[in-house]
């Protein structure tokens, strides 16, 4: 009865792979014709996407084969695969107006239509290793739309370290299957997220979730392989709008997906939370920096994937998942609207108000802020012990309305902009919690329960979130250019360039793999 859930589900990935399969076959076919072909089937796997999750809510999870394709779509599954598709068939609409009259455009719209049907194909499969293959087959994909102008040095040593750090990732799947198959004999999420652990098999249990760990960490961009990131940019803006709204989600993605087998393993976990951490301070306080929209996006993108990761590590998986949908719609309005943003940007910029402010202003701001976050905790019922992660994005968020209370106390602002400044944060701290615990309500059956604070580890990391989080705030506030203090202006090169990270990286790429000194134009380059 629930087979045309599976015929649905498989449709999605099927038609994007139509659309690039077309793309490459009709070479003599006007490029228009070919855009609008991808653009149509772009919306027709929305359309199946969205029949497929109506499927899953009303009949419930599907977790058979179909043609002996192993499917697991839950909802989970769906919420994934509704947000690809959406995404996917944004980029190619506007990858069509973008790249008119381009000559690679016909196999540009190839590579993104197979790139999308991957990542569509890796949520729904039920299969560890048809996941394996999907994730591979998307970093390859991706790769042919990094080096789409070949011309271009840049664009060859960021696509290279990409390959590189893509392939530990793409080994350390192979090692977590092979340990998955040594625990539990075989590698059907079904039969694995609902199978018991032999004491015998902990070890190799361990092993295998910190080998699931290290292909998150690859794939998500965490420091300190994250170089590749910020330099992607000499692609196509809708290449950085799926890249960062999209195809970065699925180190997160693998670490919700086995949450199951994760929770089993809280040193692994531990290390995830550890690495979400630094990732995420690193991301938010080199974003402060840049003078590229692009890059501070980029950079911007590395600090919601650490605390993304963060998240997954505290075990808050409900939460994670939560914020790669908002991070992935912002983002790809963000790159999709880059060239708009700078022109509202300069039409609008007013230097900052940085007279003198009294301390108790922003005290008063922390104070409010404050009051309004346990407060929403407490009228959801939340607490930091049960909820850990939703609780600590939420104190992350008192920072952000911190900063947007302290603005409006603002000697040049009236009583109506404090009032008004003040009934946002209260909407914004509402809609918050209230989204928290319909993902948490939403998923309870598909995802690992989180695990309460109860180590002094736990404690410690909190802390140290906490405090690097507000040293962030501090800084933000205290960043006037010439007026700042002595000790940040004289780090302030070493954060504009991520602390040489990438410089390092560079060195290593163009001495074991020289850069290439001729190009022919049909998308591929020679030696």
């Amino acid at each position: 009865m629930t087979n045309w859930i599976a015929y649905a589900a498989l449709s999605v990935p099927t038609q994007l792979f139509c659309a690039g399969l077309i793309s490459s076959i009709l070479v003599h076919a006007k490029t228009r014709t070919i855009t609008s072909v991808c653009s149509v089937l772009s919306l027709a796997a929305v359309v199946s996407a969205l029949v497929c999750a109506s499927g899953v809510f009303i009949n419930g999870k599907y977790q058979d084969s179909v043609s002996s394709i192993d499917l697991y779509i839950d909802r989970l599954s769906v919420i994934m695969l509704l947000l690809v598709a959406f995404i996917g068939a944004i980029v190619i609409r506007y990858s069509g107006n973008y790249l008119e009259g381009d000559s690679g455009q016909r196999r540009f719209m190839q590579w993104l239509s197979w790139t999308v049907a991957s990542v569509m194909l890796l949520v729904i499969t039920g299969h560890f290793v048809v996941f394996v293959i999907a994730w591979v087959f998307t970093s390859l994909s991706l790769h042919r739309l990094l080096l789409f102008y070949p011309e271009r040095p840049g664009a060859h040593i960021a696509a290279r370290k990409k390959f590189v750090i893509s392939r530990l990732g793409d080994i350390a799947l192979v090692l977590a299957g092979v340990s998955l198959y040594q625990v539990f004999g075989t590698l059907e999420f079904s039969a694995i997220f609902n199978a018991s652990i032999p004491p015998a098999k902990e070890a190799t249990l361990t092993a295998a979730a910190f080998f699931l760990v290290f292909g998150a960490v690859m794939k998500s961009a965490q420091f300190p392989f994250h170089s590749w990131l910020p330099e992607v940019m000499e692609t196509p803006t809708p290449v950085s709008a799926l890249m960062h709204a999209g195809i970065i989600n699925a180190g997160g993605f693998l670490v919700i997906r086995m949450s199951h087998v994760l929770v089993q393993a809280p040193a692994a976990l531990h290390v995830l939370a550890i690495i979400g951490t630094v990732t995420a301070l690193f991301g938010s306080l080199t974003m402060l920096t840049q003078t590229s929209i692009k890059k501070s996006l980029a950079f911007s993108t590395i600090g919601q994937m650490g605390f993304m990761i963060l998240q997954c590590g505290l075990g808050a998986f409900s939460s994670a998942l939560l914020h790669i949908i908002a991070h992935a719609l912002y983002k790809a309005h963000a790159f999709l609207s880059s060239g708009s943003v700078v022109d509202i940007a300069r039409a609008a910029w007013a230097p900052p108000v940085r007279d003198n402010r009294h301390p108790g202003e922003l005290l008063l701001a922390f104070f409010t802020a404050l009051a309004l976050t346990l407060g929403g905790g407490y009228l959801f019922g939340l607490s930091l012990e049960q909820e850990p992660g939703i609780m600590l994005l939420g104190t992350i968020l008192q920072m952000a309305l911190t900063y947007l209370l302290w603005d409006a106390l603002a000697h040049q602002a009236g009583l109506g902009t404090l009032i008004r400044a003040t009934l946002i944060a209260t909407g914004i701290t509402v809609l918050y919690f209230a989204l928290q615990i319909s993902f948490l309500k939403l998923l309870h059956t598909e995802i690992a329960s989180a695990m309460p604070v109860n180590s002094l580890f736990d404690g410690l990391l909190l802390s140290i979130v906490l405090a690097g989080f507000f040293s962030i705030l501090m800084l933000q506030i205290q960043y006037p250019g010439p007026a700042a203090a002595r000790i940040w202006q004289a780090a302030y090169v070493h954060i504009y360039n991520g602390f040489y990270i990438s410089i390092i990286a560079n060195r290593l790429v163009k001495t074991y793999w020289p850069p290439v000194r001729t190009f022919d134009h049909s998308g591929g380059a020679q030696q």
